[in-house]
């Protein structure tokens, strides 16, 4: 349990790294041709280090890592959708919470044995995420043009990295890193393609480069550690504590760029350390 706690943490760290270096970049370049970069750096890291790690890919696990790759390129997809129609502090925490609840409740579901503290923790966890991502409706951010629409593009982004999540903890240890190539593979031809219709150009511009790549080389290690969580187990706790990453984020917000953080994020970032301790006791 101790070692999936720590890589799960990790998981959320490279995370949450990632999609600060992201946010910064879109605001450089449109966030597809920035997607569509990092995630081909993302995928050349992945491909050596499978290379270093060895495995053989059974017929199952290239199933399973493309359902992942499919998945996980719906759900980058209606997230930009939902993005681009609501507000990010109501999109963010959404998306977070489904994409840990449900490979969590699945594992749950088919039997799986968590102790009290454990469940407490997952619980906790999945409140902090929607906590610390919480902003006042005054703090000058874009208010809701279709809310319902952000509202249901958001649940569709966590089902489908929550999918995508489910899908890698059914890839088999023996086939090494393998099933992560294939699902970048799958979910890079999404970028990149909404990357051509949208924007016209497949790479980011040259200002917007540095973070995009910084971006995606966090998002490989998180990649690494993510799939030896899942595989690691249990499911439930590995998905849950997967999806922190708004807690770096908004840390990473507070200690790279000022912002202040509310008390309602103080307390969300407590929760997670909290729920951190609980899990790692249970």
């Amino acid at each position: 349990m101790t070692l999936t706690v720590l890589l799960s943490l990790a998981t959320s760290l490279f995370f949450g790294g990632s999609d600060f270096l992201g946010g910064i970049a879109s605001r450089k370049d449109s966030a597809f041709p920035v997607t569509a970069t990092s995630q081909s750096l993302g995928g050349a890291l992945m491909l050596a280090a499978a290379v270093l790690v060895g495995g053989t890919l059974a017929r199952g696990d290239v199933a399973w890592a493309a359902l992942a790759g499919i998945c996980g390129g719906v759900g980058v997809t209606a997230l930009y959708g939902a993005l681009a129609t609501g507000r990010m502090s109501i999109v963010a925490p959404v998306t977070a919470a489904l994409s840990g609840a449900v490979p969590a409740t699945v594992d749950l579901a088919r039997g799986t044995t968590i102790a009290p503290l454990a469940v407490t923790g997952i619980l906790l966890a999945l409140v902090a995420v929607i906590v610390v991502s919480i902003s006042p409706e005054d703090d000058g951010g874009p208010v809701f043009h279709r809310p319902s629409a952000a509202i249901v593009l958001a649940v569709v982004s966590g089902l489908g990295f929550g999918g995508s999540l489910l899908s890698f903890s059914y890839t088999a240890s023996s086939s090494g890193l393998w099933p992560l190539v294939v699902a970048r593979v799958v979910s890079l031809t999404f970028a990149g393609t909404f990357a051509l219709v949208r924007t016209r150009h497949l790479l980011a511009y040259r200002e917007a480069r540095p973070p995009a790549l910084g971006a995606g080389a966090l998002d490989a290690a998180a990649n690494v550690t993510m799939i030896n969580a899942l595989r690691l187990g249990p499911l439930a706790v590995a998905a849950v504590l997967c999806s922190l990453y708004p807690v770096v984020v908004v840390l990473l917000a507070r200690g790279v760029l000022g912002e202040r953080l509310r008390p309602l994020q103080r307390a969300g970032v407590a929760l997670a350390l909290v729920a951190v301790v609980l899990t790692t006791l249970g």
